[in-house]
């Protein structure tokens, strides 16, 4: 099989010398450039991760390894940020891009979407797809594909004419991405395979998906490639819709991405350079996903909901453990895959010298000593009786800032429902305390003294959903309302926070500090010599970063990424001006520069859900006398609702499941209580007082989140370790006593474990009796 890869390299070596192809296409089971068979070895990256100033040197060091084609997304949000207007000039010169590749001897496959996941915000789509709330995205819904439409046409002018066939690199397109994986409707693939003909590309089309997937992703027209698959896995997958080949793994995952709160990903070279080496040994063709990951600059990454705690984004760091690191280092995974490589090649081949390192230089730790406050940053501001979401006032990404008036004293539940994603509130001026998504909060106690009192909550967006089904669910900032004590909060003041370049260089600052509130910071550094840095934000809690007008991205203490990559491109010899705007404001306010990142130092994480303390010393007596109701749920989706034959009054509440539709777990999202006119009890004041099984571990199925208002958290039996036998037992205190006349409740999920069944509600004015 080494023939493959002779001819694959010989092209490399050739391309420098416009030895360029005319045509590539698929013949008899191969890709074929001029009549001839090859075999693509591709490494995925990303031009908009990449600063445009080291497209070039990423380039080199792609080649460098032995790959002779570049993987690239386009990513509809970075060139269609607002309907219609398209931006195709400095870092979204995706052109300039293809023909750097080009020029360096490399071909391109080009991965359009419209949706391309890549831990990127909302899979790639433009927030302003979500501003009509009837548009289903990823559909056959008229007006999504006519939007996807719009977006294609508009790429089609600015790159069909750098395919193979027209003189340039593009060798193959690929229709949508992973699409299997999300639903199985065969029209809608085919409208975005017909929009990429359409539009100009005149190469062949793909699909990836992974083996499991590919049912549902494959459509006719394109050759079906396989995401994940290795060894003869790979063989089976694809012969089921294209027999015979060519054989692609259009995504082989050397390593993995990393979230916010949790260890650096890292994946030992040995076992991928084994299976690399099979597929080259076999005529596969491949591409690594990651090859180089870079960096999510600005506001760009996104975030996934298929995970135990429900929402995981991923940090600024797109260093993916790839074989190129984010700044453009190789890690020995580089090295082991570029000399098995080598050692494939003929006799007397080798391949091109991997280019030096490029300079790193740091500077020494300086004081920011002066300060803007979060008002400086305050531009058109909206007036609205609710709450409205980023998409409701034309914002992607960055804050927005809610703002109302307390007309009287008052103490007790601040409940801010379907918060999107991170909130820090304060009470004139001060901030009493903060709210994490990823820990499943939407509520905090509030003290409010003396009236009238301005409450603001400022939320980030910290990253929108990527994949899987909750894209349609990707609105942020405040989404639902915000209650206090149970009664809704009116008359908002909402403020646009994107904090793109132009507003921050706006900022007026002045010498000084400001504590206890969110604000800018800003200073100078000197720079002796110029080189790729990384800042040191260690102890500066949440924020964001800009130098020399340029964001580096966002920054978390919880880490694992503690630095913050600084391009040495972005730099200049002497002065530089560093603003760093603390979300969380921890008091430090001294920065430096680092020669090295550091990416993987968890830090202190102060909205971290403690496990709640519970008694189990002694076990409740639950007598039959106390049942009020006993029912039968469906494995359904929405709310279930069960009424009382009679109206009980009651203040503690047990909720007893006696089965499940799986017999092993019991899961439920939320439990509601009507009153005797039909109107759902306040929650706000209900405590946990006894619970027999929980999922304690990454805080996933506390009891607490049976009531907690969101119906995505989920009080979960623990299936982690030992599991508890039927029945599975909640015990409820309301707070005060109550007249139920009927009871909701919501299943999770009806195709995931642990669907309630059979169960008994207990209820008591009482407290229930312990032995």
């Amino acid at each position: 099989m080494k023939k493959y890869l002779l001819l694959c390299v010989t092209i490399l070596f050739f391309m420098g010398q416009n030895a360029w192809g005319k045509r590539f296409e698929i013949s008899d089971g191969k890709f074929m450039l001029d009549g001839e068979s090859v075999q693509l070895i591709c490494g995925e990256m990303h031009y908009p991760r990449i600063p445009k100033e080291y497209w070039a040197d990423r380039m080199r060091r792609t080649k460098a390894m032995g790959l002779n084609t570049v993987s690239a997304y386009v990513f509809w949000n970075f060139h269609e940020r607002k309907p219609g207007e398209f931006a195709f000039t400095g870092q979204a010169d995706l052109a300039e891009f293809i023909r750097t590749a080009q020029r360096e001897g490399l071909f391109v496959l080009l991965r359009p979407g419209p949706y391309v996941c890549a831990e990127w915000d909302f899979g790639g789509y433009p927030y302003w797809l979500l501003k009509d709330k009837e548009m289903v995205v990823r559909s056959k819904d008229p007006k999504f594909l006519a939007a996807c439409k719009r977006y294609i046409d508009r790429l089609g002018k600015e790159l069909a004419p750098l395919t193979i066939e027209n003189g340039g690199p593009i060798v193959m397109v690929q229709v949508e991405n992973e699409y299997g994986s999300y639903s199985n409707d065969k029209e809608y693939l085919a409208a975005i395979r017909d929009m990429l003909k359409g539009a100009g590309f005149n190469v062949p089309l793909i699909t990836c998906d992974g083996a499991g997937q590919m049912p549902n992703g494959y459509v006719e027209g394109a050759l079906p490639t396989v995401n994940g698959a290795v060894g003869e896995d790979i063989i089976r997958s694809i012969d089921r819709f294209h027999k015979g080949g060519p054989y692609f793994v259009a995504e082989f995952y050397p390593a993995w991405f990393d979230v916010w709160g949790e260890r650096h990903s890292y994946r030992d070279y040995r076992s991928p350079a084994q299976q690399l080496e099979w597929m080259l040994e076999h005529g596969i063709s491949i591409s690594l996903y990651m090859f180089h990951g870079g960096t999510n600059f600005e506001y760009t990454n996104g975030a996934n909901t298929n995970t135990p705690r429900g929402y995981d984004p991923q940090p600024t760091s797109y260093d993916y453990d790839a074989p190129l690191g984010e700044w453009g280092n190789a890690y020995p995974k580089y090295t082991a895959f570029r000399e098995m490589i080598q050692r494939h090649l003929p006799q007397g081949t080798t391949l091109p010298t991997v280019p030096a390192d490029n300079p790193v230089a740091g500077f020494a730790e300086v004081t920011l000593n002066e300060c803007a406050p979060l008002s400086a940053a305050f531009g058109e501001r909206v007036e609205s009786d609710t709450v409205l979401t980023m998409e409701d006032l034309d914002q992607d990404f960055g804050y927005i800032h809610y703002e109302t008036t307390i007309d009287k004293p008052v103490s007790g539940t601040l409940v801010i429902n379907e918060l999107r994603d991170y909130a820090v509130v304060l009470v004139d001026g001060k901030q009493v305390g903060s709210l994490d998504r990823r820990h499943r909060q939407n509520h905090l106690r509030v003290d409010i003294p003396k009236a009238p009192a301005k409450l603001e909550i400022l939320v980030e967006n910290v990253g929108r959903v990527n994949y899987g089904p909750d894209i349609l669910n990707n609105r942020k900032g405040i989404t639902k309302n915000v209650t206090l004590n149970g009664e809704e909060l009116c008359g908002w003041t909402i403020t646009p926070l994107p904090l793109y370049k132009a507003a921050v260089g706006k900022l007026k600052f002045r010498k000084g500090d400001l504590a206890g509130q969110p604000a800018f910071f800003r200073g100078t550094f000197v720079m002796d010599s110029v080189g790729d840095c990384f800042v040191d934000t260690r102890g500066w809690g949440k924020g964001a970063v800009w130098v020399n007008g340029r964001s580096l991205g966002k920054y978390w203490n919880i880490g694992p990424q503690q630095t913050m990559y600084l391009p040495a491109p972005w730099l200049k010899k002497g002065r530089n001006e560093i603003v760093v705007f603390a979300m969380e404001n921890t008091g430090k306010r001294t920065v430096g520069g680092l020669t090295e990142p550091i990416l993987d130092e968890l830090g202190e994480d102060p909205n971290a859900v403690k496990r709640p303390k519970r008694d189990l010393s002694k076990t409740p007596i639950m007598e039959a006398g106390d049942v009020i109701l006993r029912g039968t749920m469906k494995p359904a989706d929405g709310w279930q609702s069960f009424e009382l034959d009679n109206t009980a009054t009651l203040r503690h509440l047990g909720l007893e499941i006696t089965s499940s539709y799986d017999s092993t777990y019991s899961c439920l999202a939320e439990i509601e209580l009507l009153d005797e006119n039909g109107k759902p009890l306040k929650k706000d004041n209900w405590k946990v007082v006894y619970v027999n099984t929980e999922e304690a571990r990454g805080n996933e199925g506390f009891a607490e989140h049976l009531f907690d208002g969101d119906t995505k958290s989920y009080w979960h039996s623990q299936w982690q370790g030992k599991r508890a036998p039927f029945p599975h037992l909640v015990l409820i205190d309301l707070g005060e006593i109550s007249a139920v006349s009927a009871i909701r409740l919501r299943q999770r999920d009806p195709e995931m474990a642990g669907n309630v069944k059979n169960f008994a509600v207990y209820g008591r004015p009482q407290f229930f009796l312990f032995k």
